[in-house]
């Protein structure tokens, strides 16, 4: 009887069990069974670039402030907005003339002052845009020399704020009046104005008050 070793033994059912496999394999292939598809690669949406403006600019030291505007608040030239501002100044304190008329605030108020019959001067202050009285007209202390100075000055002017106003007007074509105001001059009573131009360069103006001369500022 021939005896089978074990070494042997083991051998044969390790090369049985290959050839189980690779029936089982050939089996399976040719079932028609086939292996599931590889997952479809996920589309990833492109980082958009980052949107570029452009520069940002920041308004130098000194520039112009508001006031500084050929347009007031609310839309209107400044001349207009100043014959607004001085007539609602001079209904506020009846009977009395306008002597100054001042853009404060960068521009959101007219500070006016008028001067009574008496010489008595009164400062208001007036919404720019609206024409607004801000608060109560506030008298001003002054003494007998100082009504007596304004009560001169004022009979002297042969020509009000707004004829001076026309006048700067006609040297400054679509300029904007933030100052003006009736005061001395080499011994002439005069309206002295300063104006913004289209190009907001300020330039001041002198007006003689008798007869509506351009003494300074051409």
């Amino acid at each position: 009887m021939h005896t089978v070793s074990a070494k042997t033994s083991r051998r044969w059912t390790g090369a049985g069990a290959l050839a189980l496999g690779a029936m089982l394999v050939t089996t399976g292939c040719g079932s028609g069974t086939q292996p599931p598809p590889a997952a479809a690669p996920v589309a990833v949406a492109p980082v958009a670039a980052p949107t570029t403006t452009g520069p940002q600019t920041t308004p130098a030291p000194g520039a112009p402030e508001d006031s500084e505007s050929p347009t007031a608040p609310g839309g209107t030239t400044g001349t207009e907005d100043l014959r607004r501002a001085g007539g609602a100044a001079l209904k506020a304190v009846p009977d009395s003339t306008l002597i100054s008329i001042e853009s404060e605030e960068n521009g959101r108020l007219w500070e006016v002052q008028v001067v009574a019959a008496d010489g008595t001067e009164h400062e208001l202050d007036v919404e720019a845009g609206t024409g607004e009285i801000v608060g109560k007209p506030r008298v001003e202390a002054g003494d007998a020399g100082d009504k007596a100075e304004h009560k001169r000055r004022v009979e002297e002017a042969k020509i009000d704020y707004l004829q001076a106003a026309e006048k700067i007007e006609a040297q400054v074509p679509g300029g904007r009046i933030t100052e003006l105001s009736l005061d001395g001059h080499n011994g002439k009573t005069v309206w002295e104005g300063d104006v913004v131009d289209s190009g907001r360069t300020k330039r001041s103006i002198v007006i003689d008050a008798r007869d509506g001369r351009i003494l300074a500022g051409r």
